[in-house]
């Protein structure tokens, strides 16, 4: 190499590391300007989880709270919010046991893991695919969870899901929906194109309705856990999400591709209604925050928001919590 040559490498060598270190300064301040942004305003620290009812949600602020499960007064989440030691990508608690679907920063590998009251690990089960929903019984015995095993959205064709029930005392695997009996119409329903959601527990903690898809229909199925049982209870219902007291299911229904409406059914009459003051599409399983209302995560311009929305009248959604998602009650 000549003299003139090595004079150029040396240059070329601290031009590019200027253009590393500037993009490395904009990177960090614009973090940092996100982060400050992003941070809900009046909402501090709290020493402790709250007072029940409380919210669970997992947070988007990109700081040291990133993807951190936090805990928020349900009657006022700008009250404060606890921050627990758990990173999940979704998560549900009840009945003193909790669930979080986490991806190993390390192997890239997902998995399932109950946790405590105090939210320390108790056991981890690995998982097939990519998280998607999770619900644990109101006793905390189950806890069910689906992931993507092809496809990572309920709009792409040729999706496949996985739907299993774990034992939370054990972290044994109990049941994969896919070995459950299905009945239609009073007769066996089996077919190879069956994908399995959403399930959401009755209050007697073995009951539990779900979505069963086969042949470009979405069932509403009613199971039996102990009797790893389902029949077909309706058409066109995904992500179902019982009311407390067992009498209501709001869900997604599809409106057109990758747009999903909130709808309400009454199980007893049958008697189903749009929740049409939500104009957006929702594409997430709801959660009940108290006998009337409903909270769910929506996605857009400003990242990840937390909205209530009142079922029984037209009121308009109210947003609860920012810079979140994967919301659950603790009542």
């Amino acid at each position: 190499m000549t003299s003139k040559h090595r004079r150029l490498w040396a240059f070329g060598a601290v031009c590019a590391c200027a253009v590393v270190l500037v993009v490395a300064y904009v990177t960090v301040a614009l973090a940092r300007r996100s982060a400050a942004s992003a941070r809900p305003a009046g909402v501090a620290r709290l020493d402790a989880p709250p007072s029940r009812p409380y919210l669970v949600v997992s947070s988007t602020v990109p700081d040291e709270t990133w993807r951190r499960l936090m805990l928020l007064p349900a009657n006022d989440p700008r009250a404060g919010a606890y921050v627990t030691p758990l990173s999940c990508e979704r998560s549900h608690m009840a009945g003193g046991r909790g669930v979080c679907l986490r991806q190993d920063v390390s192997t890239a590998a997902y998995s399932l893991e109950i946790f405590d009251d105090q939210f320390k690990p108790r056991h981890r089960v690995p998982l097939t695919g990519v998280p998607s929903r999770t619900r644990v019984s109101p006793n905390g015995r189950w806890a069910a969870a689906t992931v993507f095993e092809q496809g990572h959205s309920y709009a792409e064709d040729g999706f496949s899901t996985r739907t299993t029930i774990v034992d939370t005392n054990t972290g044994q695997t109990y049941a994969d929906l896919e070995q459950f009996t299905v009945e239609r119409d009073g007769q066996p329903f089996k077919a190879v194109d069956f994908n399995f959601w959403g399930v959401t527990f009755a209050p007697d903690s073995n009951r539990f309705y779900a979505t069963l898809s086969s042949g470009r229909v979405n069932y509403l199925i009613e199971g039996d856990v102990a009797r790893k049982h389902a029949r077909v209870v309706r058409r066109d219902v995904e992500c179902p999400s019982l009311s407390p007291d067992g009498t209501r299911i709001v869900f997604k229904h599809l409106v057109g591709r990758g747009s999903w409406q909130l709808r309400v059914v009454d199980l007893q009459s049958g008697a189903e209604r749009a929740l049409s003051h939500e104009t957006r599409s929702v594409d997430d399983q709801v959660d009940w925050l108290d006998a009337t209302r409903v909270i769910y995560q929506v996605v857009g311009a400003s990242g990840a928001n937390i909205w209530a929305l009142d079922t029984t009248n037209s009121t308009a959604p109210v947003l609860l919590v920012e810079h979140a998602f994967s919301p659950s009650v603790i009542h």
